[in-house]
């Protein structure tokens, strides 16, 4: 047996990992071209592991749903779909590593990655090996590589000012947010569009998610010392659970607005469910709530035996636009299927309806909202702001 490697599975899933790759034995050698014949494959690629690994496990999940359903009509151009999940653990300098890895097993599509920071360095790889690609990334550095069915910063960040100079009537904003890629963009046209509305930003810091207990406690206490009307988190689940924990636990700072990185269990869980249900934050609408939501969940749960995260559903609908751009295009690898994926229009899935724009990559009009978070734990679109809006 060729390649004789330890793997990790994660529901029936091959997963590779940068660990794979070391030694001689784990070299990648170079794709050979797709074969004609013979199941497909697909990767998806995220956090399987480490403290994001609820948000790439979900995405693989909502993988693993739709390619269920497609292969039991009869696969894509005939074939039978495989996953492939690459586990990048959120972490920028496992991009290219894990790409390289992906690209040997002469995939037809990734779907991901989901961190910014990581695709910077992974979906040029993947774009040199001509994979078609459906990406979950949101920062301006990533456009141009393949198509995404999620928001992007220029899309969140006026959402968030305007529900922070309006629906939250703020003054002042304490600007908090982790140096990667898709955070200190967000962070960094948040405070453009707050100040050219004439709100004051007394603090904007960064701070890293390797921060120490110290830089923690230094941080808190820069926002107690600078108080404003809102304490504005850009950071992703588990980082911006322990910075809303602590403002809470102190009662230091404004109301609390968590950035749509942040949002899923991984931030409920580190705050807690008191600290959590006091944030109000941006993001997509929850599972239940999409346009298609309830029998994707219902699906969901009978194959999962779990409730949905936030970002399966994008990818989900990502296998969908691929299938049918597959179908579309009659080729499942080459120029003609990324040029379709790249004129979709009016798909009807379960976030809504999707359009790309083909200079960016980006979805027209995605679901962006502002949420709050139940005693239970779960998102919920805000209604006085859905009220203001007319959402």
């Amino acid at each position: 047996m060729p390649n004789r490697l330890p793997l990790l599975s994660v529901a029936g899933s091959v997963v590779l990992t940068a660990a794979l790759l070391t030694g001689g034995t784990a070299s990648a050698a170079p794709a050979k071209g797709p074969a004609a014949t013979g199941p497909l494959t697909v990767a998806v690629e995220g956090p399987m592991s480490g403290t994001q690994a609820s948000t790439g496990r979900d995405m693989l999940r909502g993988a693993q749903l739709a390619v269920a359903r497609l292969n039991a009509h009869g696969g894509v151009l005939g074939r039978t779909v495989r996953v492939l999940a690459v586990d990048d653990k959120a972490e920028a300098k496992e991009g290219a590593t894990v790409a390289r890895r992906a690209v040997g097993r002469r995939i037809a599509a990734v779907f991901g990655p989901f961190n910014s920071a990581v695709g910077v360095t992974a979906l040029p790889v993947y774009k040199a090996g001509g994979v078609s690609i459906l990406r979950m990334t949101s920062a301006t550095d990533t456009e141009g590589f393949g198509i995404t069915t999620q928001p992007m910063v220029t899309q969140i960040a006026p959402v968030e000012a305007t529900a922070i100079t309006h629906t939250l009537a703020a003054h002042s904003v304490d600007v908090l947010y982790d140096p990667s890629t898709y955070t200190a963009g967000i962070a960094t046209q948040l405070v453009t569009l707050l100040k050219s509305d004439g709100l004051t930003v007394p603090v904007d810091q960064t701070l890293a998610p390797t921060a120490s207990a110290s830089e923690m406690a230094a941080t808190v206490a820069s926002v107690a010392a600078h108080p404003a009307d809102v304490t504005y988190l850009a950071m992703y689940g588990p980082e911006a659970g322990q910075v809303a924990k602590a403002l809470h636990a102190g009662q230091v700072g404004g109301h609390c607005f968590v950035d749509l990185a942040a949002q899923g269990p991984s931030f409920v869980q580190a705050a807690g469910t008191a600290s959590a249900s006091a944030c109000v934050n941006s993001g997509v609408p929850s599972a239940a709530e999409l346009p298609g939501g309830p029998s994707y969940v219902a699906a969901y749960r009978a194959k999962f035996h779990q409730a949905p995260g936030t970002w399966g559903a994008f990818v989900y609908d990502s296998v969908d636009i691929w299938a049918a751009a597959a179908k579309q295009s009659h080729q499942a690898f080459g120029p003609k299927i990324r040029a379709a994926l790249g004129k979709t229009s009016g798909f009807r899935g379960v976030t809504g309806t999707t359009t790309i724009q083909p200079s960016t990559g980006n979805r027209l009009s995605p679901p962006v909202v502002i949420l709050d978070i139940t005693s239970s734990g779960t998102y919920k679109v805000d209604q006085t702001w859905a009220t203001a809006t007319g959402y």
